[in-house]
């Protein structure tokens, strides 16, 4: 618009005659009735009204009144709409007008209506995550890039001019060419005319569109005439005013809504009196912070393009998937896509995927598409958004009302499961389970589906669970506990389905105070339905330990019918007897024998032997002479074979004193003599003696025996192996040369051997360290010889081939176990000049060890390796020969290192965050853990008997207590900054750990080069250690009960302290500066170890294939 036209339209703004409330004078050129909704925005420029179309549906429509006072041509304008129409014909990101209509009353245009814009959605709840909001800015950065290659500049960007749809898609609407693009800096009449729409008394436009009286910009204004700005290329709209306008936009969004600049702030920026860097400095996404910071600069010439922003800044923008062509496909559609790439989701994707799938599962017709889509959410839940129901939660309760059986099933279970994710509450949330999950579920448990009934019932127990874990069971859990027992109260008179569904919840239900004894009990009622019985009993046997005693012997026992004529019933009332006898009177085992009795024949002959050894081996159980005898003759004639009586007998390991307790004598059974002899060496064969002995035949060993029964009788050396484990080796006493010990830093030695990165150091018991590289080689170098030269070699080399990617050493055995990503195991014995192979194996195609640890059962030391598969195989340490497998979870990630107390419990920890507790006595996983910052870990070690140490690809290092489940302390190379933020910087990545034993300090390895010490007992003693410059100044804080405590690199350093002086020490010392200036590796750290003879000094791998040696 002519600039002169714009100040005669200022002066006779307020002589416009008024809106009619009509639109009926559309009626003309659309051709239909259009009806009146309601006016979206008033001001005495142009007016915007909410209207509705009877083909088209909804549409914005803005009315341009023209002046009484004043003959206005709008002819150039409307030309130049339609012109800009034709060029942004086919924009995926811009929403630009459909029509322009003209009239002698008023100029009408009209575009499609779209619910949110970025200004209102930034305000409601859920609020935007830190990735949607970087994917929000993003996309506003894509839809300049396409207006301007197109040749179209907006020239009135701001927030309520970015329309999004609900799973945030953005469009940039209300392009105005006919807004003035030059504005007087001493008259705001015109900018609040123009672009003060709302009132809110902020500005987006750039710095260069405000002239001063008497510039060039205003002779040129003044000599251009009224249409001036459309033929003189000096007065259009540039892309760099677009781009000023559009990083004030992103910083409003960052800001929480709070605008970057308010009319008076902008000038005052343009005469230099405030800095960029002062204005961005509120926003907490430093690297958004320099994005906007260099979009905002006052000389135009040093923005760059929007394609330029989006190239140079990719790394910060998140890759959403699908969202090229989101707007094109129809909902199952969408929904298809999302399923397929659902496990390509990255953490920093989740929330917008979360969003694209919430919009658009209701609208699925199909219920398989729905069904995935409740799938999509539960995995974008167990990412980033991870303790976050606010988004997900309300679209998977509506689900639960879906037409489909299926899709309310499916839902019922996804709720239940994003409820266990919640680690705590949020005061806004404090009532979810009173106030909004249990009313739903009231109504669920009615609904006309008898499965989904069950699934109503199914998850009422770790509801439950759930809600006493998150209430700590205060006043909120009673309200709940109310309205839950209404529920199984209503689900108890269902069908005999349900009801056996609700009742393999009664454990749950019965330990939380919502289900009593007397509700199932009356389910042995139904003689038509034998697997209610059954799995009343089956209950009986899982909840025994929450039953009292008098509970079982007065309402349990008396119950148990074993004259059921249904086989299953009474099988499973002798496996609930077994966990009922201890708390049985004397009485009652009499009964409940003779009852048993009588059976003789399979499969309840079986039971009844079960039950009857059981009572034989539960030796402190008072028991007269007389049940005793009728118990072991019951056994003997419901025994398969003499074998199980002699390991019947076996078992009974306890003494039985007292005249009421069974004698072994009393009821006659054998007694055997067992001869003992001497354990063998493991590493000795009959065939092959072990290297450095003089004889095949080992000297015997006066502290470890082992007893050796007849061949026939497995049950005796059964028997005599638990009790030959339980010989355990005494704990090593604490080695007092690492109290106290601090590391100088101070290089002792450099060897150049390896020509690879050396990936692992492990030290032996001795002076021996072992080291293994990139280059497939092992070497096995001497530490005593570093007092005396600091050039030195290896004292053996061996070959595995690959890359060696793990190394564990056994200090009992003396051995060193190593893999190689060739799909080699190798078990190395080191000797003072030698390696020697003991065992070796290699795994199938495609598959190796990636982590190596050690576990003990009755059968011995094993081998434990974890593989790239996601399993950990059990081997024996001799020969390497498999014995178990362990299958771990492979969606919690690719296995990346594993620990091991080295007898009773594992730990692997994965790619995405992910630990995994293994019982190695067993072979089972017992539990997962999820990182606290869910970032990859690089390295596990034991801390405690309990806990745990973990590292991270970002730094940080973490105590895992593993009985408690809880994280009290993250020690972090990161800046406070970064560490709340929870920046991943992959230069502090922690490549490798080193621990003491007994000791309270941790050695790290990072990509920076640098090790750090870190004293978990007093922190302030941490302090990097190839470092001649002061101690790097460390802040702490604590969140939701673990105490963070980082390194603030950027914060100017204490010239007082310890290392200072230290620093000044060596200055003094030629030599020794030069020492320490060596020690500091070049280039990243990735491995390290703790050698404790002949002192204790660092061994130090680097990815340059160097080992230095550091006291």
């Amino acid at each position: 618009m002519g600039q002169t036209a714009s100040h005669a339209l200022v002066a006779a703004a307020d002589l416009q005659p008024p809106l009619a409330m009509g639109v009926s004078g559309l009626e003309t050129e659309l051709g239909e009735t259009v009806q009146h909704i309601k006016m979206l925005g008033s001001t005495r420029f142009m007016k915007t009204i909410l209207c509705k179309h009877p083909k088209e549906g909804q549409l914005v429509l803005h009315v341009f009144m023209r002046p009484v006072s004043m003959p206005f041509d709008v002819t150039q304008q409307i030309q130049v709409l339609r012109t800009q129409y034709t060029k942004l014909d086919g924009a995926q990101r811009l929403l630009s007008h459909t029509q322009v209509i003209s009239d002698d009353r008023a100029v009408y245009i009209l575009r499609q209506h779209m619910h949110n814009n970025l200004y209102d959605r930034v305000s409601t709840r859920p609020f935007l995550s830190v990735n949607e909001k970087r994917w929000i800015a993003c996309q506003i950065l894509m839809a300049l890039r396409e207006a301007h290659e197109r040749g179209v500049c907006h020239g009135d960007i701001k927030s309520e001019n970015i329309v999004m749809t609900s799973w945030n898609l953005i469009f940039v609407a209300d392009l105005a060419p006919f807004k003035p693009t030059f504005l007087p800096v001493d008259d705001p009449a015109e900018f609040n005319f123009y672009f003060d729409s709302a009132s809110r008394q902020y500005c987006c436009i750039a710095p260069e569109r405000f002239y001063d009286p008497g510039s060039s910009i205003a002779q040129v204004l003044t000599a251009s005439g009224i249409n001036g700005s459309y033929d003189d290329p000096r007065l259009a709209l540039q892309p760099s005013m677009d781009i000023f306008s559009a990083g004030c936009v992103i910083a409003e969004l960052f800001l929480d809504g709070n605008p970057l600049f308010s009319l008076s702030r902008l000038l005052q920026y343009r005469k230099g009196t405030v800095t960029a860097a002062a204005l961005v400095a509120d926003i907490p996404d430093k690297q958004i912070a320099a994005l906007v910071g260099h979009m905002i600069q006052l000389d135009p010439t040093e923005r760059l393009s929007a394609a330029e922003y989006l190239e140079q800044w990719a790394s910060i923008f998140p890759n959403a998937p699908l969202a090229a062509y989101m707007d094109q496909a129809s909902p199952d559609v969408r929904m298809r896509a999302l399923y397929d790439e659902m496990d390509e989701v990255d953490d920093d994707v989740c929330e917008i995927t979360a969003s694209i799938a919430c919009a658009n599962v209701r609208n699925c017709s199909l219920p398989s598409s729905r069904c995935m889509g409740i799938k999509v959410l539960m995995r974008c839940s167990r990412g980033a958004m991870r303790g976050d129901p606010d988004l997900i939660l309300p679209y998977l309760v509506a689900l639960a009302s879906d037409e489909s059986p299926r899709v309310r099933a499916e839902a019922i279970i996804a709720i239940r499961d994003l409820l266990q994710d919640l680690q705590l509450l949020t005061p806004i949330n404090s009532n979810i389970f009173g106030d909004y999950i249990a009313p739903h579920l009231q109504y669920f448990a009615g609904d006309a589906s008898v499965g989904v009934r069950c699934m109503v019932a199914s998850v009422l127990g770790d509801l439950a669970d759930t809600a006493y874990f998150l209430t700590n069971g205060h006043s909120a859990y009673e309200a709940l506990s109310n309205q839950m027992r209404a529920i199984v109260g209503k689900l108890s008179f269902d069908e005999a389905e349900v009801k056996h569904v609700l009742l393999c919840a009664f454990p749950q239900l019965y330990e939380r105070g919502i289900q009593s004894l007397s509700h199932i009990i009356t389910y042995l009622n139904d003689r038509d339905c034998w697997f209610l019985r059954a799995a009343f009993f089956d209950v009986v046997f899982a909840a025994s330990a929450q039953i009292s005693r008098h509970a079982s012997r007065e309402y349990i026992v008396p119950l148990i019918n074993l004259n059921d004529q249904e086989v299953f019933v009474v099988i499973s009332a002798l496996r609930a007897l077994l966990r009922l006898v201890p708390q049985m009177s004397p009485a009652m085992l009499w009964d409940k024998l003779v009852e048993v009795q009588r059976f003789s024949k399979q499969p309840l002959k079986r039971g009844a032997h079960e039950f009857t050894e059981f009572v034989l081996a539960n030796a402190r159980l008072p028991m007269p002479a007389q049940t005793a005898r009728l118990a072991l003759e019951i056994s003997r004639s419901t025994a398969d074979s003499e074998e199980e009586i002699m390991q019947m007998m076996a078992s009974n390991e306890a003494p039985l004193a007292s005249a009421q307790t069974v004698q072994l004598r009393e009821i006659g059974a054998a007694l055997k003599t067992v001869f003992l002899t001497p354990i063998k060496d493991p590493w000795v064969s009959a065939t092959e003696p072990r290297v450095g002995t003089k004889s095949t035949t080992p000297e015997p060993t006066s502290d470890k025996w082992q007893g050796v029964a007849e061949e026939g009788d497995r049950a005796i050396k059964a028997f005599l192996r638990k009790k030959a484990l339980e010989l355990e080796l005494p704990q090593a006493p604490r080695r007092r040369r690492f109290e106290g010990w601090r590391p100088q830093g101070t290089l002792v030695a450099e060897l150049s051997e390896h020509n690879d990165a050396v990936t692992c150091a492990v030290a032996t018991g001795s002076s021996l360290f072992v080291t293994g590289s990139d280059d497939g080689s092992i070497r096995l170098f001497d530490g005593t010889v570093f007092r005396k030269s600091a050039v030195c070699r290896s004292r053996a080399l061996h070959v595995l081939g690959g890359r060696i990617v793990s190394m564990v050493y056994h200090p009992v055995l003396d051995c060193v176990v190593c893999s190689s990503d060739n799909g080699s195991i190798s078990v190395l014995w080191p000797r003072a000049d030698e390696l020697v192979e003991l065992a070796k194996r290699t795994m199938v195609p495609g598959e190796y060890a990636v982590a190596l640890g050690f576990a003990k059962d009755e059968r011995g030391v094993s081998v434990m390796a974890c593989t790239s598969r996601s399993r950990v195989e059990f081997m024996g340490v001799a020969d390497l020969m498999p014995q178990d497998v362990v299958e771990l979870d492979p969606s919690l990630g690719r296995p990346t290192c594993m620990a091991s107390d080295g007898s009773t419990l594992a730990v692997v920890a994965t790619a995405k965050g992910w630990l995994q507790l293994l019982d190695t006595r067993f072979r089972i996983t017992l539990k997962k853990y999820r990182h606290l910052m869910s970032h990859p870990i690089t390295a596990l070690n034991m801390y405690t008997a309990s806990s745990i140490l973990a590292s991270t690809a970002s730094g940080d290092v973490s105590l895992l207590d593993l009985r408690e489940s809880k994280w009290p302390l993250c020690v972090s190379s990161r800046s406070m900054q970064e560490l709340k933020s929870n920046e991943v910087n992959r230069k502090l990545r922690i490549n490798a750990m080193a621990l003491a034993p007994h000791m309270h300090y941790v050695i790290t390895a990072s990509n920076d080069g640098m090790l750090r010490y870190w004293n978990l007992d007093q922190l302030s003693q941490s302090f990097v250690i190839n470092s001649s410059e002061t101690v790097p100044p460390y802040s702490s804080y604590e969140l939701d009960n673990t105490v963070y405590y980082c390194e603030n690199v950027n914060v100017p350093r204490s010239p007082g302290s310890s290392r200072n002086q230290i620093g000044a020490r060596l200055a003094n010392d030629v030599a020794r500066a030069q020492a320490t200036n060596n020690s500091r590796p070049g280039g990243p750290v990735t491995s390290v170890c703790i050698l404790g003879s002949p002192s204790v000094m660092l061994v130090v791998g680097l990815q340059s294939g160097a080992i230095r040696v550091l006291l």
